[in-house]
């Protein structure tokens, strides 16, 4: 059993989801670039009853490297229970820890359980491979009560959860910009497809235009297909 994996987030209208590589996305809202995507995100978190958010440590990494700092905050989604990052190399230094549940490997460094431990900080461990397993780390969360999380990684994190079918809607919105470049960080950074059985097939549940300027889809996987 795991919960119902939500993917939601905004991109340019060629699905990319930063300026550039180590670039946070916020200076698009900073600028006026968004046409309020960045807003009207957070809130559909509330909309789709999400009662969990998952990022992961790349995300935080970038944003605490590139601060921006808005006049008016972004809404926070009410729902949420817990802000869940994935850390399994145990990169972060935690300054903040309310709200906060962190999954990382069982074989991470002492170290960085000592961290936790001293914040007191929730956390879960979930693989003692060179990478968190995450099918262990959703039954485990699903163990902890949460039933529908909202997936809002960088394109790398994204692109794990694809190529391991865990993701069961897909959530996007466009924001008026096209942004292009050779390495700039997308939707769903991951391997190559190779077949086509890695492909997935998605169905439209619902779409709308928000205040003319953006464009929201809202997709789930087809049952039987990765």
């Amino acid at each position: 059993m795991k919960p119902t994996i939500i993917l939601n987030i905004f991109s340019s209208i060629d699905g990319r989801i930063a300026t550039a590589p180590n670039r946070n996305v916020t200076e698009w809202t900073q600028l006026g670039l968004d046409g309020g995507a960045n807003d009207f995100t957070h809130k559909l978190f509330d909309e789709l009853e999400c009662d969990g958010l998952i990022s992961g440590s790349e995300s935080l990494i970038v944003w605490g490297n590139h601060h921006v700092q808005l006049d008016t905050e972004v809404y926070w989604p009410r729902k949420s229970k817990a802000y869940i990052v994935f850390d399994g190399r145990g990169r972060l230094n935690f300054g903040q820890t309310v709200g906060l549940l962190v999954v990382t490997r069982d074989n991470v460094g002492r170290e960085y359980m000592n961290q936790l431990e001293e914040k007191k900080i929730q956390y879960i461990t979930a693989g003692d491979g060179e990478q968190i397993d995450l099918r262990m780390a959703l039954e485990k969360l699903y163990e902890s009560g949460f039933r529908r999380l909202g997936l809002t990684g960088g394109g790398k994190m994204n692109g794990a959860f694809l190529r391991q079918g865990l993701i069961d809607e897909f959530s996007i919105v466009v924001a008026p910009l096209a942004v292009g470049g050779a390495n700039t960080p997308t939707i769903f950074d991951s391997d190559d497809v190779k077949s086509m059985s890695q492909l997935t097939a998605l169905e439209l549940i619902q779409s709308r235009v928000i205040d003319g300027k953006l464009i929201w889809m809202h997709y789930r996987k087809k049952s039987g297909i990765c």
